[in-house]
Protein backbone atom coordinates (compact mmCIF):
# COMPACT_ATOMS: atom_id res chain seq x y z
CA UNK A 1 0.00 0.00 0.00
CA UNK A 2 1.01 3.52 -0.53
CA UNK A 3 2.54 5.51 2.15
CA UNK A 4 0.43 6.97 4.75
CA UNK A 5 -2.38 4.78 4.22
CA UNK A 6 -4.63 3.91 7.14
CA UNK A 7 -4.97 0.25 8.31
CA UNK A 8 -4.98 -1.21 11.91
CA UNK A 9 -2.65 -4.10 12.49
CA UNK A 10 -3.39 -4.57 15.81
CA UNK A 11 -5.25 -7.69 17.10
CA UNK A 12 -8.32 -6.42 18.45
CA UNK A 13 -11.45 -7.04 17.80
CA UNK A 14 -13.66 -4.42 15.97
CA UNK A 15 -15.28 -1.70 17.52
CA UNK A 16 -16.35 1.66 16.86
CA UNK A 17 -14.18 4.27 18.25
CA UNK A 18 -15.09 6.37 21.21
CA UNK A 19 -14.60 10.29 20.86
CA UNK A 20 -14.58 12.41 23.56
CA UNK A 21 -13.53 16.28 22.69
CA UNK A 22 -12.35 18.76 25.55
CA UNK A 23 -11.35 22.31 25.60
CA UNK A 24 -10.36 24.17 28.23
CA UNK A 25 -8.63 27.54 29.83
CA UNK A 26 -8.13 28.93 33.04
CA UNK A 27 -11.99 29.38 33.73
CA UNK A 28 -13.36 27.42 31.77
CA UNK A 29 -13.79 23.48 31.10
CA UNK A 30 -15.80 21.98 28.06
CA UNK A 31 -17.04 18.27 27.39
CA UNK A 32 -18.99 16.51 24.41
CA UNK A 33 -18.84 13.41 23.07
CA UNK A 34 -17.63 12.91 19.33
CA UNK A 35 -15.65 14.85 17.57
CA UNK A 36 -16.40 18.20 18.28
CA UNK A 37 -14.96 20.89 16.61
CA UNK A 38 -17.59 23.91 17.31
CA UNK A 39 -16.57 23.63 21.52
CA UNK A 40 -12.85 24.11 20.32
CA UNK A 41 -11.21 27.93 19.51
CA UNK A 42 -8.26 26.71 18.48
CA UNK A 43 -6.97 30.51 18.95
CA UNK A 44 -6.79 30.05 22.62
CA UNK A 45 -7.30 27.18 25.59
CA UNK A 46 -6.53 24.37 25.14
CA UNK A 47 -7.96 21.35 22.63
CA UNK A 48 -7.90 17.48 23.58
CA UNK A 49 -9.41 15.02 21.57
CA UNK A 50 -9.61 11.77 23.11
CA UNK A 51 -10.11 8.61 20.80
CA UNK A 52 -10.47 5.20 21.66
CA UNK A 53 -10.15 2.17 19.82
CA UNK A 54 -8.54 2.04 16.48
CA UNK A 55 -9.91 -0.32 14.72
CA UNK A 56 -12.05 2.35 13.35
CA UNK A 57 -10.35 4.58 10.96
CA UNK A 58 -12.99 7.10 10.42
CA UNK A 59 -12.31 9.54 12.98
CA UNK A 60 -9.31 8.97 12.92
CA UNK A 61 -8.94 10.21 9.28
CA UNK A 62 -11.29 13.26 10.18
CA UNK A 63 -9.51 14.41 12.92
CA UNK A 64 -6.27 14.45 11.14
CA UNK A 65 -7.61 16.17 8.41
CA UNK A 66 -9.32 18.53 10.40
CA UNK A 67 -6.35 19.28 12.28
CA UNK A 68 -3.64 19.11 9.61
CA UNK A 69 -1.92 15.55 11.34
CA UNK A 70 0.67 14.36 8.84
CA UNK A 71 -0.25 11.16 7.35
CA UNK A 72 2.35 8.98 7.97
CA UNK A 73 2.05 9.79 11.90
CA UNK A 74 -1.35 8.48 11.29
CA UNK A 75 -0.40 5.44 9.75
CA UNK A 76 1.96 4.90 13.29
CA UNK A 77 -1.27 5.31 15.01
CA UNK A 78 -2.81 1.99 13.69
CA UNK A 79 0.46 0.63 13.12
CA UNK A 80 0.49 -1.05 16.46
CA UNK A 81 3.69 -2.17 16.42
CA UNK A 82 5.45 0.31 16.45
CA UNK A 83 8.32 1.02 19.58
CA UNK A 84 8.36 3.69 21.40
CA UNK A 85 9.07 7.04 19.92
CA UNK A 86 8.97 10.72 18.91
CA UNK A 87 8.90 11.98 15.66
CA UNK A 88 8.91 15.75 14.86
CA UNK A 89 6.59 17.08 12.42
CA UNK A 90 6.14 20.95 10.66
CA UNK A 91 2.77 21.29 12.81
CA UNK A 92 3.26 19.33 15.71
CA UNK A 93 5.69 16.64 18.08
CA UNK A 94 4.09 12.62 17.55
CA UNK A 95 4.34 10.34 20.24
CA UNK A 96 4.50 6.76 21.09
CA UNK A 97 4.73 4.33 24.19
CA UNK A 98 3.07 1.52 25.24
CA UNK A 99 0.60 1.12 28.20
CA UNK A 100 1.38 -2.13 29.65
CA UNK A 101 -0.08 -4.76 32.00
CA UNK A 102 0.61 -7.76 33.44
CA UNK A 103 -1.09 -10.89 33.57
CA UNK A 104 -0.72 -13.54 36.31
CA UNK A 105 -2.90 -16.17 34.66
CA UNK A 106 -1.09 -16.90 31.81
CA UNK A 107 2.16 -15.36 32.86
CA UNK A 108 2.25 -12.76 29.59
CA UNK A 109 3.07 -8.38 29.44
CA UNK A 110 0.27 -7.24 27.65
CA UNK A 111 0.48 -4.00 25.37
CA UNK A 112 -1.88 -0.95 24.28
CA UNK A 113 -0.09 1.00 21.97
CA UNK A 114 -0.93 5.16 22.77
CA UNK A 115 -0.16 7.98 20.85
CA UNK A 116 -0.22 11.73 21.67
CA UNK A 117 -0.08 14.39 18.96
CA UNK A 118 1.45 17.90 20.09
CA UNK A 119 0.22 21.03 18.02
CA UNK A 120 -0.09 24.49 19.00
CA UNK A 121 -3.16 24.32 21.92
CA UNK A 122 -4.39 20.76 21.15
CA UNK A 123 -3.22 17.24 22.03
CA UNK A 124 -4.98 14.12 20.55
CA UNK A 125 -4.70 10.87 22.00
CA UNK A 126 -5.32 7.58 20.25
CA UNK A 127 -5.81 4.64 22.59
CA UNK A 128 -5.82 1.23 20.88
CA UNK A 129 -8.23 0.00 23.31
CA UNK A 130 -11.87 0.95 24.10
CA UNK A 131 -11.42 1.60 27.88
CA UNK A 132 -10.02 4.44 29.31
CA UNK A 133 -6.29 4.54 30.59
CA UNK A 134 -6.18 8.50 30.82
CA UNK A 135 -9.37 9.01 33.18
CA UNK A 136 -7.16 9.82 35.93
CA UNK A 137 -5.77 13.27 34.08
CA UNK A 138 -9.68 13.53 32.86
CA UNK A 139 -10.82 13.58 36.15
CA UNK A 140 -8.17 16.32 37.33
CA UNK A 141 -9.15 18.63 34.05
CA UNK A 142 -13.01 18.36 35.07
CA UNK A 143 -12.25 19.35 38.52
CA UNK A 144 -9.59 21.63 38.28
CA UNK A 145 -6.99 20.07 40.50
CA UNK A 146 -3.35 21.06 40.10
CA UNK A 147 -2.08 23.49 37.45
CA UNK A 148 -3.54 21.75 34.33
CA UNK A 149 -5.83 24.20 33.41
CA UNK A 150 -3.28 26.72 34.13
CA UNK A 151 -0.89 25.73 31.66
CA UNK A 152 -0.64 24.76 27.60
CA UNK A 153 -1.19 21.99 25.63
CA UNK A 154 2.50 20.25 25.99
CA UNK A 155 2.04 20.15 30.12
CA UNK A 156 -1.18 18.17 28.80
CA UNK A 157 0.84 15.95 27.09
CA UNK A 158 3.32 15.47 29.77
CA UNK A 159 0.16 14.46 32.08
CA UNK A 160 -1.25 11.79 29.40
CA UNK A 161 2.71 10.61 28.86
CA UNK A 162 3.42 10.23 32.75
CA UNK A 163 -0.19 8.68 33.88
CA UNK A 164 0.27 6.14 31.67
CA UNK A 165 4.50 5.56 32.72
CA UNK A 166 2.80 5.61 36.46
CA UNK A 167 0.92 2.25 35.15
CA UNK A 168 4.49 0.56 34.55
CA UNK A 169 4.73 0.86 38.18
CA UNK A 170 1.96 -1.19 38.52
CA UNK A 171 3.33 -3.61 36.54
CA UNK A 172 6.81 -3.89 38.44
CA UNK A 173 4.82 -4.67 41.72
CA UNK A 174 3.16 -7.65 39.75
CA UNK A 175 6.01 -9.04 38.98
CA UNK A 176 7.93 -8.63 42.07
CA UNK A 177 5.02 -10.12 43.59
CA UNK A 178 5.18 -13.22 40.92
CA UNK A 179 9.06 -13.62 42.17
CA UNK A 180 9.10 -13.32 45.44
CA UNK A 181 5.63 -16.02 45.09
CA UNK A 182 8.34 -18.46 42.64
CA UNK A 183 11.38 -17.72 45.44
CA UNK A 184 9.28 -18.75 48.18
CA UNK A 185 7.95 -22.11 46.42
CA UNK A 186 11.65 -22.93 45.28
CA UNK A 187 12.57 -22.82 49.22
CA UNK A 188 9.41 -24.96 50.39
CA UNK A 189 9.09 -27.34 47.05
CA UNK A 190 13.18 -27.52 46.27
CA UNK A 191 13.25 -28.42 42.07
CA UNK A 192 9.51 -28.71 41.68
CA UNK A 193 8.94 -29.47 37.74
CA UNK A 194 6.55 -26.57 36.93
CA UNK A 195 9.48 -24.25 38.79
CA UNK A 196 11.02 -24.73 35.97
CA UNK A 197 8.50 -23.04 33.51
CA UNK A 198 7.58 -20.55 36.18
CA UNK A 199 11.25 -19.36 36.10
CA UNK A 200 11.17 -19.47 31.96
CA UNK A 201 8.22 -17.50 31.63
CA UNK A 202 9.10 -14.95 34.05
CA UNK A 203 12.17 -14.41 32.06
CA UNK A 204 10.65 -13.84 28.94
CA UNK A 205 8.34 -11.49 30.80
CA UNK A 206 11.01 -9.38 32.59
CA UNK A 207 12.97 -8.98 29.33
CA UNK A 208 9.63 -8.38 27.36
CA UNK A 209 9.42 -5.46 29.97
CA UNK A 210 12.89 -4.09 29.51
CA UNK A 211 12.94 -4.25 25.72
CA UNK A 212 10.14 -2.34 25.61
CA UNK A 213 11.34 0.39 28.08
CA UNK A 214 14.71 0.99 26.42
CA UNK A 215 13.35 3.56 23.32
CA UNK A 216 10.88 5.20 25.54
CA UNK A 217 13.95 5.98 27.94
CA UNK A 218 15.46 7.46 24.04
CA UNK A 219 11.95 9.05 23.20
CA UNK A 220 11.18 11.39 26.40
CA UNK A 221 14.92 12.21 26.13
CA UNK A 222 14.50 13.73 22.63
CA UNK A 223 11.34 15.51 24.18
CA UNK A 224 12.71 17.23 26.90
CA UNK A 225 15.72 18.02 24.91
CA UNK A 226 13.93 19.22 21.80
CA UNK A 227 13.88 22.51 20.49
CA UNK A 228 10.06 22.65 19.46
CA UNK A 229 8.37 26.07 20.39
CA UNK A 230 5.47 23.53 21.05
CA UNK A 231 7.22 22.54 24.71
CA UNK A 232 7.92 25.62 26.58
CA UNK A 233 11.24 25.97 28.48
CA UNK A 234 9.63 26.25 32.05
CA UNK A 235 7.49 23.01 31.59
CA UNK A 236 10.65 20.82 30.37
CA UNK A 237 11.35 20.04 33.92
CA UNK A 238 8.11 17.55 34.19
CA UNK A 239 9.44 15.99 31.01
CA UNK A 240 12.98 15.44 33.15
CA UNK A 241 10.66 14.38 36.04
CA UNK A 242 9.22 11.50 33.49
CA UNK A 243 12.41 10.53 32.12
CA UNK A 244 13.37 9.78 36.26
CA UNK A 245 11.05 8.00 36.37
CA UNK A 246 11.74 5.91 33.47
CA UNK A 247 15.51 5.41 34.84
CA UNK A 248 14.10 4.27 38.00
CA UNK A 249 11.51 1.61 36.35
CA UNK A 250 14.81 0.06 34.34
CA UNK A 251 17.14 0.08 37.17
CA UNK A 252 13.91 -1.76 39.13
CA UNK A 253 13.74 -4.06 36.26
CA UNK A 254 17.59 -4.49 36.00
CA UNK A 255 17.15 -5.70 40.01
CA UNK A 256 14.78 -8.23 38.92
CA UNK A 257 16.53 -9.81 36.25
CA UNK A 258 19.87 -10.35 39.06
CA UNK A 259 16.57 -11.43 41.04
CA UNK A 260 15.20 -14.24 38.16
CA UNK A 261 19.44 -15.12 38.14
CA UNK A 262 19.55 -15.51 41.58
CA UNK A 263 16.34 -17.76 41.54
CA UNK A 264 17.67 -20.07 38.79
CA UNK A 265 20.64 -20.60 40.59
CA UNK A 266 19.33 -21.79 43.21
CA UNK A 267 16.54 -24.12 41.05
CA UNK A 268 20.08 -25.29 39.26
CA UNK A 269 21.59 -25.70 43.15
CA UNK A 270 18.35 -27.41 44.39
CA UNK A 271 17.97 -30.18 41.31
CA UNK A 272 22.00 -30.54 42.20
CA UNK A 273 21.65 -31.16 45.40
CA UNK A 274 18.74 -33.60 44.89
CA UNK A 275 20.98 -35.55 42.44
CA UNK A 276 23.49 -36.03 44.71
CA UNK A 277 21.40 -37.12 47.53
CA UNK A 278 20.02 -39.73 45.29
CA UNK A 279 23.70 -40.73 44.37
CA UNK A 280 25.02 -40.93 47.64
CA UNK A 281 22.42 -43.37 48.67
CA UNK A 282 22.67 -45.39 45.62
CA UNK A 283 26.45 -45.38 46.70
CA UNK A 284 26.09 -46.27 50.50
CA UNK A 285 23.37 -49.18 48.98
CA UNK A 286 26.85 -50.37 46.65
CA UNK A 287 28.97 -49.89 49.12
CA UNK A 288 26.91 -51.96 51.67
CA UNK A 289 26.41 -54.55 49.06
CA UNK A 290 29.98 -55.23 48.09
CA UNK A 291 31.29 -57.50 51.13
CA UNK A 292 27.80 -59.13 51.11
CA UNK A 293 28.59 -60.02 47.15
CA UNK A 294 32.12 -61.26 48.25
CA UNK A 295 30.72 -63.64 50.50
CA UNK A 296 28.58 -64.71 48.84
CA UNK A 297 30.39 -65.32 45.61
CA UNK A 298 33.27 -67.11 48.03
CA UNK A 299 30.57 -69.93 49.14
CA UNK A 300 28.83 -69.65 45.40
CA UNK A 301 32.11 -71.51 44.34
CA UNK A 302 31.47 -75.34 43.40
CA UNK A 303 34.45 -76.87 44.88
CA UNK A 304 33.98 -80.51 46.73
CA UNK A 305 36.97 -79.50 49.06
CA UNK A 306 35.34 -76.17 51.00
CA UNK A 307 35.09 -77.21 54.57
CA UNK A 308 32.52 -74.72 55.37
CA UNK A 309 30.14 -76.16 53.13
CA UNK A 310 29.64 -79.38 54.96
CA UNK A 311 29.09 -77.71 57.91
CA UNK A 312 25.42 -78.27 60.08
CA UNK A 313 24.65 -74.99 60.17
CA UNK A 314 26.87 -72.78 57.95
CA UNK A 315 24.06 -71.67 55.90
CA UNK A 316 22.85 -69.71 59.02
CA UNK A 317 26.10 -68.31 60.13
CA UNK A 318 26.97 -67.12 56.86
CA UNK A 319 23.88 -65.50 57.23
CA UNK A 320 24.36 -63.98 60.21
CA UNK A 321 28.12 -63.08 59.28
CA UNK A 322 26.61 -60.96 56.39
CA UNK A 323 24.07 -59.34 58.28
CA UNK A 324 26.36 -58.46 60.77
CA UNK A 325 28.09 -56.91 58.02
CA UNK A 326 24.89 -54.67 57.01
CA UNK A 327 24.25 -53.52 60.15
CA UNK A 328 28.17 -53.03 61.47
CA UNK A 329 28.14 -50.69 57.81
CA UNK A 330 24.78 -49.05 58.14
CA UNK A 331 26.26 -47.52 62.13
CA UNK A 332 29.51 -46.55 60.29
CA UNK A 333 27.54 -44.97 57.49
CA UNK A 334 25.51 -43.12 60.72
CA UNK A 335 28.02 -41.69 62.89
CA UNK A 336 29.33 -40.11 59.89
CA UNK A 337 26.01 -38.53 59.07
CA UNK A 338 26.51 -39.55 55.19
CA UNK A 339 22.63 -40.90 55.94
Amino acid sequence: MAPGTLVYTGNRQSAPSNVHTFWYDDHTFSEKPGFAPEICPLHQGTTWVDIRSLTDAGPIEQTGAYFGIHPLALEDVLDTTQRAKLDEYENGLFFVLPNLKFDPTVMELQSEQISFFLGKNYVIAFQEDPDDTLHAVRKRLQEGLGRLRKKGADYLTYSLIDAVVDNYYMVLDEIEAQLLELEQGLYQHGDAPQSKALIFNMKRVVNDFRHRMLPLREAVTRFYRTESELVEDANRLYFRDVLDHVAQILDSIDNQRDILANIEALFQAEASNRLNNVMRLLTVISTIFIPLSFVAGVYGMNFDNMPELHTKHGYFIVLGIMFLLMIGMLGYFRTKKWI
